[in-house]
Protein backbone atom coordinates (compact mmCIF):
# COMPACT_ATOMS: atom_id res chain seq x y z
CA UNK A 1 0.00 0.00 0.00
CA UNK A 2 1.42 3.28 -0.95
CA UNK A 3 2.23 5.38 1.46
CA UNK A 4 -0.15 8.07 2.53
CA UNK A 5 0.74 11.91 1.99
CA UNK A 6 1.29 13.95 5.24
CA UNK A 7 -0.53 16.74 4.95
CA UNK A 8 0.66 20.01 6.15
CA UNK A 9 -1.21 22.51 8.19
CA UNK A 10 -2.72 25.59 6.35
CA UNK A 11 -0.68 27.83 8.71
CA UNK A 12 2.26 27.04 7.52
CA UNK A 13 3.75 29.71 5.52
CA UNK A 14 5.47 28.34 2.05
CA UNK A 15 7.50 29.85 -0.54
CA UNK A 16 5.87 31.08 -3.66
CA UNK A 17 6.56 28.06 -5.72
CA UNK A 18 4.89 26.12 -2.98
CA UNK A 19 8.04 24.65 -0.82
CA UNK A 20 7.55 24.68 2.98
CA UNK A 21 9.09 28.26 4.36
CA UNK A 22 12.17 28.03 6.58
CA UNK A 23 10.45 28.08 9.72
CA UNK A 24 12.93 29.66 11.88
CA UNK A 25 12.35 32.63 10.13
CA UNK A 26 10.26 34.57 12.43
CA UNK A 27 8.99 37.39 10.29
CA UNK A 28 9.10 38.38 6.51
CA UNK A 29 11.67 40.41 4.68
CA UNK A 30 8.92 43.29 4.51
CA UNK A 31 8.00 43.17 7.96
CA UNK A 32 12.01 43.04 8.72
CA UNK A 33 12.90 45.82 6.87
CA UNK A 34 12.91 49.10 9.20
CA UNK A 35 13.73 52.71 8.07
CA UNK A 36 16.66 55.02 9.79
CA UNK A 37 15.63 58.17 11.02
CA UNK A 38 18.55 60.72 10.23
CA UNK A 39 19.79 62.33 13.61
CA UNK A 40 18.46 65.92 14.26
CA UNK A 41 20.81 68.35 15.73
CA UNK A 42 20.30 72.25 16.64
CA UNK A 43 21.45 74.81 14.39
CA UNK A 44 24.03 76.95 15.31
CA UNK A 45 23.87 80.93 15.42
CA UNK A 46 25.52 80.81 12.28
CA UNK A 47 22.75 78.52 10.69
CA UNK A 48 19.46 80.64 11.72
CA UNK A 49 17.42 83.03 9.66
CA UNK A 50 18.63 86.97 9.35
CA UNK A 51 14.84 87.13 11.73
CA UNK A 52 15.46 84.66 14.15
CA UNK A 53 18.84 85.39 15.77
CA UNK A 54 18.94 84.50 19.53
CA UNK A 55 15.80 83.27 18.98
CA UNK A 56 13.81 86.75 18.41
CA UNK A 57 12.23 88.12 15.36
CA UNK A 58 14.01 91.52 14.34
CA UNK A 59 10.41 92.10 13.09
CA UNK A 60 8.81 91.74 16.10
CA UNK A 61 11.80 93.29 18.11
CA UNK A 62 11.52 96.35 19.78
CA UNK A 63 13.74 99.19 18.95
CA UNK A 64 15.99 100.73 21.34
CA UNK A 65 14.86 104.55 22.13
CA UNK A 66 17.40 107.27 21.87
CA UNK A 67 15.22 109.75 24.25
CA UNK A 68 16.38 113.48 24.38
CA UNK A 69 19.67 114.35 25.18
CA UNK A 70 20.27 116.16 28.65
CA UNK A 71 21.37 119.10 26.67
CA UNK A 72 20.73 119.81 23.06
CA UNK A 73 23.94 120.54 21.49
CA UNK A 74 23.79 123.94 18.69
CA UNK A 75 21.64 123.90 16.45
CA UNK A 76 22.69 124.68 12.26
CA UNK A 77 21.08 127.56 11.13
CA UNK A 78 22.23 128.53 7.26
CA UNK A 79 24.96 131.13 6.89
CA UNK A 80 23.78 134.78 7.66
CA UNK A 81 20.80 133.41 9.87
CA UNK A 82 21.05 134.65 13.70
CA UNK A 83 19.09 131.94 15.65
CA UNK A 84 17.41 134.07 19.22
CA UNK A 85 19.14 132.51 22.23
CA UNK A 86 15.52 132.97 24.05
CA UNK A 87 13.85 131.47 21.25
CA UNK A 88 16.41 128.80 21.12
CA UNK A 89 15.94 128.03 25.02
CA UNK A 90 12.08 128.17 24.78
CA UNK A 91 12.24 125.55 21.43
CA UNK A 92 15.10 123.37 23.49
CA UNK A 93 12.02 123.09 26.54
CA UNK A 94 9.56 121.94 24.69
CA UNK A 95 11.69 119.61 22.61
CA UNK A 96 13.03 118.03 25.64
CA UNK A 97 9.15 117.72 27.30
CA UNK A 98 8.71 115.79 23.91
CA UNK A 99 11.73 113.32 24.12
CA UNK A 100 12.59 114.76 20.64
CA UNK A 101 16.15 113.50 20.01
CA UNK A 102 18.58 116.16 18.78
CA UNK A 103 17.83 114.82 15.18
CA UNK A 104 14.29 115.27 15.84
CA UNK A 105 14.56 118.51 16.92
CA UNK A 106 16.28 119.89 14.42
CA UNK A 107 14.18 119.33 11.42
CA UNK A 108 11.80 120.92 14.03
CA UNK A 109 14.55 124.18 13.52
CA UNK A 110 15.15 123.92 9.45
CA UNK A 111 11.03 124.82 9.76
CA UNK A 112 11.42 127.92 11.77
CA UNK A 113 14.18 128.94 9.84
CA UNK A 114 12.50 128.44 6.44
CA UNK A 115 9.42 129.93 7.07
CA UNK A 116 11.11 133.15 8.73
CA UNK A 117 13.37 133.68 5.29
CA UNK A 118 10.09 133.43 3.58
CA UNK A 119 8.22 135.41 5.79
CA UNK A 120 11.61 138.17 5.38
CA UNK A 121 11.80 138.16 2.10
CA UNK A 122 8.39 138.76 0.84
CA UNK A 123 8.29 142.41 1.16
CA UNK A 124 11.64 142.51 -1.03
CA UNK A 125 10.15 140.07 -3.53
CA UNK A 126 6.86 142.64 -3.55
CA UNK A 127 9.03 145.24 -4.06
CA UNK A 128 11.02 143.51 -6.85
CA UNK A 129 7.76 142.55 -8.85
CA UNK A 130 6.32 146.03 -8.44
CA UNK A 131 9.67 147.51 -10.12
CA UNK A 132 9.20 145.23 -12.88
CA UNK A 133 5.27 146.06 -13.49
CA UNK A 134 6.17 149.96 -13.56
CA UNK A 135 9.10 149.40 -15.95
CA UNK A 136 6.91 147.43 -17.82
CA UNK A 137 4.30 150.20 -18.11
CA UNK A 138 6.87 152.69 -19.09
CA UNK A 139 8.42 150.94 -21.97
CA UNK A 140 5.07 150.00 -23.02
CA UNK A 141 3.66 154.13 -22.75
CA UNK A 142 2.56 155.75 -25.52
CA UNK A 143 3.87 159.07 -24.87
CA UNK A 144 7.35 157.67 -22.71
CA UNK A 145 7.77 154.73 -24.71
CA UNK A 146 9.08 155.78 -28.09
CA UNK A 147 11.34 158.90 -26.36
CA UNK A 148 12.37 157.38 -23.10
CA UNK A 149 16.07 158.49 -23.96
CA UNK A 150 15.13 161.68 -24.35
CA UNK A 151 12.95 161.66 -21.47
CA UNK A 152 15.66 160.49 -19.28
CA UNK A 153 18.10 162.47 -21.03
CA UNK A 154 16.30 165.84 -20.08
CA UNK A 155 15.31 164.50 -16.54
CA UNK A 156 19.23 163.80 -15.86
CA UNK A 157 20.41 167.22 -17.04
CA UNK A 158 17.53 169.10 -15.14
CA UNK A 159 19.12 167.25 -12.02
CA UNK A 160 22.89 168.52 -13.15
CA UNK A 161 21.65 171.95 -13.84
CA UNK A 162 20.11 171.88 -9.78
CA UNK A 163 23.46 169.89 -9.06
CA UNK A 164 25.92 172.72 -9.90
CA UNK A 165 24.93 174.62 -6.72
CA UNK A 166 24.23 171.50 -4.71
CA UNK A 167 25.96 168.22 -5.57
CA UNK A 168 25.30 166.74 -2.57
CA UNK A 169 21.69 167.12 -2.98
CA UNK A 170 21.95 165.90 -6.67
CA UNK A 171 23.59 162.60 -5.61
CA UNK A 172 21.31 162.06 -2.80
CA UNK A 173 17.94 162.69 -5.01
CA UNK A 174 19.33 160.23 -7.46
CA UNK A 175 20.00 157.63 -4.42
CA UNK A 176 16.61 157.94 -3.13
CA UNK A 177 14.74 157.46 -6.76
CA UNK A 178 16.72 154.37 -6.77
CA UNK A 179 16.00 152.93 -2.94
CA UNK A 180 12.44 153.68 -3.22
CA UNK A 181 12.08 152.51 -6.72
CA UNK A 182 9.94 156.25 -7.51
CA UNK A 183 12.25 155.95 -10.54
CA UNK A 184 10.62 153.52 -12.12
CA UNK A 185 7.00 155.22 -11.47
CA UNK A 186 5.53 156.05 -14.95
CA UNK A 187 3.65 159.06 -13.40
CA UNK A 188 6.51 160.22 -11.39
CA UNK A 189 8.73 160.09 -14.52
CA UNK A 190 6.10 161.94 -16.59
CA UNK A 191 5.75 164.53 -14.32
CA UNK A 192 9.31 165.03 -13.76
CA UNK A 193 9.97 165.35 -17.07
CA UNK A 194 7.13 168.10 -17.73
CA UNK A 195 9.20 170.14 -15.46
CA UNK A 196 12.64 169.23 -16.25
CA UNK A 197 11.45 170.41 -19.82
CA UNK A 198 10.99 174.00 -18.66
CA UNK A 199 14.28 174.24 -16.71
CA UNK A 200 16.51 172.80 -19.33
CA UNK A 201 18.34 174.96 -22.49
CA UNK A 202 16.14 174.38 -25.52
CA UNK A 203 17.54 173.08 -28.51
CA UNK A 204 19.21 174.94 -31.67
CA UNK A 205 17.02 177.10 -33.84
CA UNK A 206 17.25 175.58 -37.37
CA UNK A 207 17.66 178.14 -40.30
CA UNK A 208 15.26 179.11 -42.96
CA UNK A 209 17.86 180.42 -45.40
CA UNK A 210 18.55 184.51 -45.60
CA UNK A 211 16.02 186.80 -44.86
CA UNK A 212 14.21 188.25 -48.54
CA UNK A 213 14.56 191.71 -47.39
CA UNK A 214 18.91 190.80 -47.39
CA UNK A 215 18.22 190.03 -51.04
CA UNK A 216 17.25 193.23 -52.56
CA UNK A 217 18.89 195.31 -54.43
CA UNK A 218 20.80 198.85 -53.45
CA UNK A 219 18.41 201.13 -53.30
CA UNK A 220 15.33 199.06 -52.88
CA UNK A 221 15.84 198.77 -49.18
CA UNK A 222 12.72 199.27 -47.27
CA UNK A 223 12.37 202.45 -45.19
CA UNK A 224 12.57 201.74 -41.23
CA UNK A 225 8.80 202.37 -41.23
CA UNK A 226 8.24 199.68 -43.94
CA UNK A 227 10.36 197.28 -41.86
CA UNK A 228 8.95 197.98 -38.57
CA UNK A 229 5.35 197.93 -40.37
CA UNK A 230 5.64 195.09 -43.22
CA UNK A 231 2.27 194.75 -43.78
CA UNK A 232 1.30 198.92 -43.79
CA UNK A 233 0.13 200.13 -47.35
Amino acid sequence: MPDAVQSTPDSIARTPTGEIADQGQTTTPAAAATTTQPETSIPTPDEKSLLNQDGKSIANATPPTEGAPEAYATFNVPEGFVLDEEVAKEAGAMFKERGLTQAQAQKFVDFYVAKTQEAVNAPYELWRQTQADWVKQVKTDAFLGPRLNQVTSTISKAIDIVGQSNPQLAQEFRTVMDFTGAGNHPAFIRMFYEMAARITEGGYVAGKGPSPAGQRPVGQMPTAAQAMYPNLP
